[in-house]
């Protein structure tokens, strides 16, 4: 059957030491009042904005994910809330899960030697080619990706 569902994955930053950093961001944000006063008088500019920023950061991270969606004619990549790309196998000059190694971080990275590399952790990803230009879409499920799509491999 066409445009079946022949790999799916989503994608989450659950790393420990990541959330423990975001989780001490959020302990001196709290810390910063004096919960003994009235908090309401304690708004000023210089706590307020280290708090927002704080919050949105840790609502950022909190919605981050990437879906990626393969079937027979496309590769769906969906990283939430930024970038949405959908590579048709048809047009694509190569394809092949790599090792990709450590490309500078995790999230997006452009200007890597493998072009733009969409990963949430791990090295593995699917390398393909479009229009001269490289993309890696990372994954936690190297062996499952490679074995459902290795039709499709060119």
């Amino acid at each position: 059957m066409k445009n079946e569902i022949i790999f799916q994955e989503k994608q989450r930053f659950n790393q420990w030491w990541l959330w423990l950093v975001i989780t001490g961001l959020v302990i001196v944000m709290i810390s910063q009042f004096n919960w003994d006063q009235d908090l309401i008088s304690q708004f000023t500019i210089d706590k307020v904005m280290p708090s927002v920023i704080i919050g949105l950061i840790l609502v950022l991270f909190l919605s981050l994910q990437m879906i990626t969606i393969i079937t027979d004619e496309i590769i769906s990549i969906r990283y939430f809330p930024f970038i949405k790309k959908v590579f048709k196998w048809s047009e694509l000059s190569n394809a092949q899960v790599i090792d990709y190694g450590f490309v500078g971080g995790w999230g997006i990275r452009l200007w890597t030697v493998y072009g733009t590399v969409y990963n949430v952790k791990g090295s593995k990803g699917l390398h393909v080619k479009i229009a001269g230009k490289q993309y890696v879409i990372g994954t936690q499920k190297e062996k499952e990706l490679q074995s459902k799509i290795a039709h499709l491999l060119k």
